[in-house]
């Protein structure tokens, strides 16, 4: 089946969006990253004006195949995106889509995602951990997925951890939804900023 391929963007807050202008069009997106990924040494810590270049990543185990053809991504809640996507490269051990920028996942593909076909639903994009800068861009075949981008904003999650005992006797814990909490800040503080535990969401725009 081909297809008459369009991109098509919606702009809530945080949203991609492209804006255009005689020599550049810049794309926008907001980028989840956790402490642990700064802690590793793979990145430093990021702060609003940076300019760095890195690779995004996604998980979607709710993709399910599209009858439509035509990239679009819609913001639905910090970096969690609903979007249409063309998959572009496909290995036993990770797969490629683009919604209008390219992503992988470090997972086994489903029987459905074969290059050229499509793809919809809702997918977490995140900074690439390490995983392709270190070894995934060896692969033969896989496409370039570095940009170059500039930090815009960021935020912090503050939201309250809830405590609980398991069957093993230790204490597990996990964030409270009912009362989720971001904060604009300056930059991120991986080993302070809630004891080393704390989330982020990178707004970052990339011209293309």
């Amino acid at each position: 089946k081909r297809c008459i391929v369009k991109a098509k963007m919606h702009q809530p807050a945080f949203a991609v969006y492209i804006t255009i202008n005689l020599t550049s069009m810049t794309r926008h997106l907001s980028i989840g990253i956790d402490s642990w990924i700064i802690q590793d040494g793979n990145y430093g810590d990021f702060a609003v004006g940076d300019t760095t270049k890195f690779a995004l990543e996604f998980a979607g185990k709710k993709l399910v195949p599209s009858s439509m053809c035509e990239r679009s991504s819609h913001l639905l809640h910090t970096s969690v995106y609903r979007v249409r996507a063309m998959v572009v490269f496909v290995h036993p051990t990770v797969w490629v889509i683009d919604f209008g920028m390219l992503a992988y996942w470090e997972a086994e593909p489903p029987s459905f995602a074969k290059i050229g076909d499509w793809v919809e639903g809702d997918i977490f994009v995140g900074i690439d951990p390490f995983f392709y800068k270190e070894y995934l861009h060896k692969l033969p075949g896989i496409p370039n997925l570095y940009y170059n981008w500039k930090v815009e904003g960021v935020l912090r999650e503050d939201t309250p951890w809830l405590s609980a005992v398991n069957e093993r006797g230790g204490v597990t814990l996990s964030r409270d939804s009912a009362r989720e909490r971001w904060t604009e800040v300056q930059h991120t503080q991986a080993w302070e900023d809630d004891d080393g535990r704390s989330s982020y969401v990178l707004r970052c725009g990339s011209e293309v």
